[in-house]
């Protein structure tokens, strides 16, 4: 552990070399990495701590925001003494390494997102709207924390009764379920199951993603408009289903405060065919696919003049569905 200004952060460290960090996405912890630590510690001292709310890090209930979970990363850097490190984020880690490397840039030396997003929000990933909705989420993590974590990661079958949740009951699109053995498994459900989690994971998606509407002037920039979580919630309960509302005919920006700010250092994203289905065709990555051409790709692409994109065909949990072909992309990345 080490003691921030508000927290004790639970990390593990090993290697030695050059400062890497893996921030872990979300419902994981920093488990998530276990065959990147070992792989990276080779060549780099590598930390994996888990995030404010998850795994042994503390877990106050106060409201969590992409400045807090920023600033988090700069403080445990802080209490270290790292003055810059390389980050590498999946999923919820990789939104809050985009945030630090925005306000923070002098701090990051380069930076590698997995599977995630920067400012604009995936239409079609229903969670975001629903947990803005009172109660909804925390009475579903807390009867039914089990059978999603065994959705999510060994892909069984859900019994969700008639708890309300955007996760249908079939497999993961692309998901590869082999990694997901008994021991995996169990910490996740263990890691998962206190009720301080639940209040976590509902708040990095009420608070964390503030959701506006995206307008282009008659000069083609962008502008915004709050919709709150009154409008999130419209969403989430219209009649036709949330794909059908308006709102969301084109992705939603939770960071407009960044959309005009650049990191220009070298960057890597990595996709799956679950985020960016048009760099795959039957199952496989499209050779020479350019990322870009829609708001939510243009998202990724606009802040970062140095990047690189890396394609890997599994599901979304990639560094423990792919671990080989991940470490093969972080190595060319970072050596």
């Amino acid at each position: 552990f080490v003691k921030t200004r508000d927290l004790a952060i639970h990390y593990q460290k090993q290697g030695s070399g050059a400062p890497v960090i893996l921030l872990h996405g979300w419902p994981q912890t920093a488990y998530e990495w276990r065959h990147q630590i070992d792989h990276l510690a080779r060549s780099f001292t590598v930390y994996a701590p888990d995030n404010r709310g998850f795994g042994l890090t503390d877990k106050p209930r106060i409201r969590i925001t992409r400045d807090l979970l920023a600033r988090d990363v700069i403080e445990f850097m802080d209490a270290l003494g790292l003055a810059q490190a390389t980050l590498i984020g999946h999923d919820w880690g990789g939104i809050i390494g985009f945030k630090v490397a925005m306000d923070y840039a002098d701090r990051v030396d380069r930076i590698g997102l997995i599977d995630t997003s920067t400012t604009h929000w995936p239409s079609w990933a229903g969670h975001a709207y629903w947990a803005k909705v009172p109660d909804v989420a925390m009475a579903f993590f807390s009867r039914c924390s089990d059978d999603f974590m065994g959705w999510c990661f060994a892909g069984e079958r859900p019994d969700y009764g008639s708890v309300v949740a955007p996760f249908p009951p079939d497999p993961l699109p692309g998901a590869l379920y082999d990694w997901c053995d008994s021991k995996a498994l169990s910490h996740y459900r263990s890691a998962f199951s206190p009720p301080d989690v639940h209040f976590a994971s509902t708040q990095y998606y009420s608070s964390g993603l503030p959701m506006h509407r995206v307008q282009l002037t008659a000069q083609g920039e962008e502008t915004f408009d709050y919709i709150g979580g009154a409008g999130c919630v419209r969403i989430w309960n219209h009649p036709q289903g949330f794909v059908a509302h308006p709102d969301v005919a084109e992705p939603l920006c939770f960071g407009p405060e960044d959309w005009n700010k650049t990191f220009d250092k070298p960057a890597l994203f990595v996709y799956s065919p679950m985020l960016v289905p048009a760099g795959f065709k039957e199952g496989e990555p499209v050779a020479g696919y350019q990322l870009g051409g829609n708001s939510w790709e243009d998202s990724i692409v606009r802040p970062f003049p140095q990047l690189q994109t890396r394609a890997i065909s599994c599901g979304h949990y990639i560094p423990e569905e792919a671990p080989d072909a991940l470490n093969a992309v972080l190595d060319e990345f970072l050596l």
